[in-house]
C-alpha cells in the first residue's frame, strides 16, 4: 500500500515539474530575446520585461510569437 502512494505522488509531481520547468524556460527565452535584441529601443524592451514579468506565461507567448520579428 505504502508504494502504491508513493508512485502516485511521483505521477503527480512529474505532471507539476515538467510543465513548471518548461514555463521557466519559456520564459526565460523570451527575456534572454528581448536582452539580445539590439534592434529594440530600451523603452521597448523595459515595456516587454514589464508585460512578461506581470504576465509570465501570456506575455512569454506574445512576445515569442508577435514581438521578436517587429521594428519598433
Amino acid at each position: 500500500m505504502l508504494l502504491q502512494a508513493n508512485v502516485n505522488s511521483n505521477h503527480i509531481a512529474l505532471f507539476i515539474i515538467i510543465p513548471a520547468v518548461l514555463w521557466l524556460v519559456l520564459i526565460l527565452v523570451a527575456l534572454y530575446h528581448i536582452s539580445r535584441n539590439s534592434q529594440m529601443s530600451f523603452g521597448v524592451k523595459a515595456l516587454w520585461f514589464i508585460i512578461i514579468i506581470l504576465a509570465p506565461f501570456l506575455g512569454s507567448i506574445i512576445y515569442l510569437i508577435w514581438g521578436k520579428n517587429k521594428q519598433f
